[in-house]
């Protein structure tokens, strides 16, 4: 009987967390409202989940095993960016300016630029770590990394492929280039941010960046 009211009380804990995490997001969501929805005290919470990220990642692992693209859009809406099932509207934005009709320097010198100024913010890192606490189990990575990540860069890899055929870029394997494309992009700033040191560019520095 005791472990059934422990596991009906984590069941009712994740419900609840839902409710929150969507109306508020993850930011402003707080253990006081999901304990207050389940008519808990703070203390009988804790001792479920440790932190408001412990809540999250399990609630994101949970949602990522039994909805599979239910659990991105999910992910997006608490983070507060807004999403389809796969890519959120600003990714697609971003990679949309891939056109090759354009000028090879200044299209890539633009999707730089507004790559940098939307996705190297506290609120993306903040969502990277969290998968990346979630991909602990392989199969929720792997999902995530094919339905994100790995989209994108296909998406980025038929623009450096229309590029190559047009001549317009030696030949080269896309899928590499696109890669080197991205490394160049990061190496400068990814890591302070993945690290919480630095979550947030001045448009000076995304210049410099993207222009070298």
């Amino acid at each position: 009987m005791a472990r059934m009211k422990t596991e009906a009380r984590h069941e009712a804990i994740l419900a609840a967390a839902k409710e929150v995490f969507q109306e508020d997001g993850f930011d402003r969501a707080s253990m006081d409202e999901i304990a207050a929805r389940t008519g808990s005290s703070k203390a009988t919470l804790y001792r479920y989940f440790a932190t408001k990220e412990a809540l999250f990642q399990e609630l994101v692992s949970r949602m990522a095993i039994e909805f599979g693209g239910d659990g991105m859009s999910f992910l997006y809406k608490s983070i507060g960016v807004g999403a389809g099932v796969e890519l959120p509207k600003e990714a697609m934005d971003t990679l949309s300016l891939l056109d090759p009709a354009r000028d090879v320097e200044q299209t890539l010198k633009e999707f730089g630029r507004h790559a940098l100024r939307h996705f190297h913010t506290p609120q993306r890192f903040a969502a990277t770590r969290m998968l990346i606490a979630a991909a602990a189990d392989p199969e929720i990575g792997r999902m995530f990394y094919e339905r994100g990540s790995l989209r994108a860069m296909k998406l980025t890899e038929e623009y450096f492929a229309g590029l190559i055929e047009a001549g317009q870029l030696r030949q080269s394997d896309p899928a590499v280039v696109a890669r080197h494309f991205r490394g160049l992009l990061e190496s400068e700033v990814h890591e302070a941010g993945l690290f919480n040191v630095r979550t947030t560019l001045s448009e000076e520095h995304i210049t410099e960046v993207v222009d070298r």
